[in-house]
């Protein structure tokens, strides 16, 4: 059933479309021979043009010119269960979770505890709907994602440089990271279609290069044109100033991301580079200004 699926011209769902991943996995699905619908909330303040063969849709339409066979998720993964409930055609699905489960279980933050677990949750329930409904399924947990001047990582770091010309640093900040490119997500997602040795797999995504936290804040800095400047600070009192930056800005960011910039956060690259082929790029962000 699923080599007709991807014999003929695929349709596809993507859920998430507006996210950094979703306007670069459109156009790989386009290079791919793929048709689809891209779901947003509304149609009317939609980020970007779609090409030829793709529309936008909130789900409300009754009718739709075909329906699609291939689902894939840019959601939180928390949401998705229901999601796939009320989509009864889904022959594959190809997911994007987080390797955050892997160590925010563990959190010190019961906000970041209570997630991970709704996350570990959810791809357990996504496994058992898949099961019982006889779909293909595939779960990718990308690492750090940036897509400069779109992400809410990268790009938040690029902002505070702009604005203060420095940036804090817990001592010595040597925590390991592998940003992983938007747009290689999206490649990634596209190779699973037909990718050999993916199907009922969760696989972790890292990006093509393993650095420092600081060294990785230091190409940030380089990529906007500056000098670094690290402000190297103890943890203690960092989380007290933290405490009260995020009471005067509204900061979205938990205290224990500072703990985390001396975590090596490093996941092997192997699987994914054996099952899909993939070999993402070095961490190279090409800001401006």
């Amino acid at each position: 059933m699923l080599d007709e699926v991807l014999s003929e011209k695929p349709y596809v769902a993507i859920l998430g479309a507006t996210s950094p991943v979703g306007r670069y996995l459109v156009r790989h699905l386009v290079d791919s021979g793929c048709e689809g619908l891209c779901f947003s909330r509304r149609t009317s303040s939609v980020p970007y043009e779609l090409p030829p063969g793709f529309s936008w849709t909130t789900g409300s339409e009754e009718r739709q010119p075909r329906v699609p066979t291939i689902l894939f998720s840019l959601v939180p993964l928390p949401v998705l269960p229901s999601l796939i409930d009320r989509m009864t055609n889904i022959k594959l699905l190809i997911a994007l979770s987080t390797s955050g489960v892997t160590y925010k279980t563990k959190s010190a933050d019961p906000k970041e505890r209570c997630l991970a677990q709704a996350v570990i949750a959810a791809e357990r329930k996504i496994r058992l709907t898949c099961q019982d409904r006889g779909i293909c399924w595939t779960i990718l947990r990308p690492t750090l994602i940036y897509d400069p001047g779109h992400d809410r990582n990268i790009s938040e770091i690029a902002a505070f440089i702009r604005r203060f010309g420095m940036f804090p640093i817990i001592w010595p900040g040597t925590g390991l990271r592998q940003p992983i490119h938007a747009v290689e997500v999206a490649q990634a997602m596209v190779a699973a279609l037909t990718a050999d040795g993916v199907r009922k797999t969760i696989l972790d995504l890292p990006g093509g290069e393993t650095l420092t936290y600081r060294d990785m804040v230091r190409r940030i800095f380089k990529s906007l044109g500056r000098r670094p400047v690290l402000l190297y600070l103890p943890l203690g009192p960092a989380q007290m100033a933290f405490r009260a930056w995020k009471t005067v800005t509204g900061a979205r960011y938990s205290t224990v991301a500072l703990e985390r910039m001396n975590m090596d956060l490093v996941f092997d690259s192997r699987p994914m580079q054996e099952t899909l082929g993939m070999r993402p790029r070095p961490f190279v962000p090409e800001f401006t200004g």
